[in-house]
């Protein structure tokens, strides 16, 4: 009989004992949108060996000041290209970053002298660290792609939880 009462007064006192806090966990996110518009002088290239395989691409470094240590562990970054499909209606649409596209170059074949048409598909991609977004083309045969000659335009989000 002794024993069934001490049961109560154990459970009473590890329920005194036991520290109980209140936590407030809220559950979100805030978005910081950027637009780049990157015209062809400010690519740079980086030109390891011209050859398939090599290293050879467009870049463009931006500051972005969004990108904190929090985004780095409790965020992510995302990042759209603006491509034009229709010129002559000025039609165009956003594509997720890394996007592939058939770029159509025509090339004089040596055997014949004759104008053949090529199609190298070039990707677009984006790498991001803390303060800074990099934009980066590149061909997927691994040579040195062709200098740009239009303006890109090209929108990040920052995606930060709260």
């Amino acid at each position: 009989m002794k024993r069934l009462k001490f049961i109560p007064l154990l459970a009473i006192a590890c329920l005194a004992l036991s520290g109980c806090t209140k936590e407030y966990i809220t559950y979100g996110s805030q978005t910081f949108t950027h637009e780049y518009t990157i015209t062809p002088s400010q690519w740079d290239r980086y030109e390891g060996a011209n050859n398939p395989g090599g290293e050879n691409y467009l870049y463009a470094v931006f500051n972005n000041s969004d990108i904190t240590p929090d985004v780095l562990h409790h965020g992510t970054v995302h990042a759209d290209v603006y491509l034009v499909y229709d010129i002559q209606n000025n039609l165009g649409s956003w594509n997720p970053l890394p996007y592939v596209y058939p770029l159509e170059v025509y090339q004089t074949n040596q055997t014949t002298g004759q104008q053949e048409l090529i199609i190298v598909p070039e990707n677009i991609r984006f790498e991001w660290e803390q303060g800074k977004v990099t934009f980066i083309i590149q061909d997927l045969d691994g040579y040195d792609p062709l200098d740009l000659i239009s303006t890109l335009t090209i929108r990040v989000s920052v995606i930060k939880d709260i």
